[in-house]
């Protein structure tokens, strides 16, 4: 059975979207960085040296800013039934 038409719309909205090539140029793994950052920014719950369980991490966008946030005395698990490519700076990834 082919694709749906709605499955190449949305390929086609996905890979046009300005959080997408923002994250891509950015480096990061989703364009989701941007919510988790804004969210952070307004209730300021993940500081430095806090623990993060990321779960449902795949691909690892929201895994990647609680990192740099925690910093070296800090510790972010990232856990998903996908497999997590692992993140310069840390972290511990399951799969």
């Amino acid at each position: 059975m082919g694709k749906k038409g709605s499955s190449g719309r949305w390929m086609s909205e996905h890979l046009n979207d300005e959080y997408v090539k923002r994250s891509q140029k950015e480096g990061y793994r989703s364009r989701a960085v941007y919510k988790l950052t804004e969210i952070i920014e307004k209730d300021k719950f993940i500081t430095r040296g806090s623990r993060v369980l990321d779960l449902g991490a795949a691909p690892g966008g929201w895994s990647q800013i609680a990192i740099k946030l925690v910093g070296k005395t800090g510790q972010v698990i990232a856990s998903d039934i996908l497999e997590i490519e692992p993140i310069t700076g840390g972290g511990f990834f399951t799969r």
